[in-house]
């Protein structure tokens, strides 16, 4: 588990969904006017209040894309702190099963081949996330 923590609030939990298809893993574009709006992220959002992390995933998926995923199995854990809060980030390894991408809450997506991960600008608290995938044999 990877963390940088300052200790003031309680962290948020979230999690993202490494999605593979094509040996590629799909990366979402946050809407500019939302909190970190034009950063590149591994789709996923907060867990609610009662939920598991992989129900979340399921229902943030559709929510954000209009498809439905298989959730594997938990992949890394981060903790990181922003000038605003701390999140903790819980990143499933996942399949696409079946729908169309739709954007309806994110402004564009894009597969990439995880070595390629780093060409976008992405999200500093996922950044320990793709130095796992790139580190993976799998990934290679």
């Amino acid at each position: 588990m990877t963390s940088n923590f300052e200790k003031s609030s309680p962290p948020i939990e979230v999690c993202a969904a490494v999605i593979q298809h094509q040996s590629k893993v799909l990366i979402t574009l946050r809407p500019k006017d939302k909190r970190l709006g034009g950063y590149w992220e591994f789709p996923g959002g907060k867990i609610e209040e009662g939920e598991s992390p992989q129900i979340a995933l399921l229902r943030e998926i559709r929510e954000e894309l209009d498809i439905e995923i298989v959730v594997g199995s938990l992949i890394e854990t981060v903790s990181h702190s922003y000038e605003w809060g701390n999140v903790v980030i819980l990143a499933y390894a996942c399949s696409w099963n079946s729908g169309e991408i739709k954007h309806l809450e994110v402004a564009d997506h894009r597969w990439v081949a995880p070595a390629n991960l780093l060409d976008y600008d992405i999200l500093e608290a996922d950044q320990p996330i793709i130095q796992k995938l790139q580190k993976e044999e799998k990934f290679a």
